[in-house]
């Protein structure tokens, strides 16, 4: 198989699980356990932080803001930044309550 279509299948793969976390984490979940190699992906919303963080720093380096504007990035990054951490830690609710469901099996 040629590294672009892998590349390509990958990133249908990654991009179709990762949508199916974000609009029904639950069924995804069940389904990414089924098939382990897909378990990184549960992991999406800490890279997403750490994107956020790299975006800011360097927004801040090039963007100067004072005032009103100043306060409304800051309330935009801090929502983002809360509602990322809320839904990894539903999706890490998801994962430990079926991984322990699982091991009563």
């Amino acid at each position: 198989m040629k590294k672009r279509v892998l590349f390509i299948y990958g990133s249908y793969l990654w991009t179709r699980t990762l949508l199916g976390l974000t609009f029904h984490p639950y069924h995804s979940i069940k389904e990414t356990l089924r098939r382990p190699v897909l378990l990184p992906v549960i992991f999406s919303p800490l890279i997403a932080i750490a994107l956020l963080f790299l975006a800011a720093k360097t927004g801040s380096l090039l963007i100067t803001v004072y005032g009103i504007q100043r306060e409304a990035v800051a309330i935009f990054l801090s929502t983002t930044l809360i509602s990322i951490i809320f839904w990894q830690a539903l999706l890490l609710y998801f994962l430990i309550s079926f991984l322990i469901a699982m091991r009563k099996k």
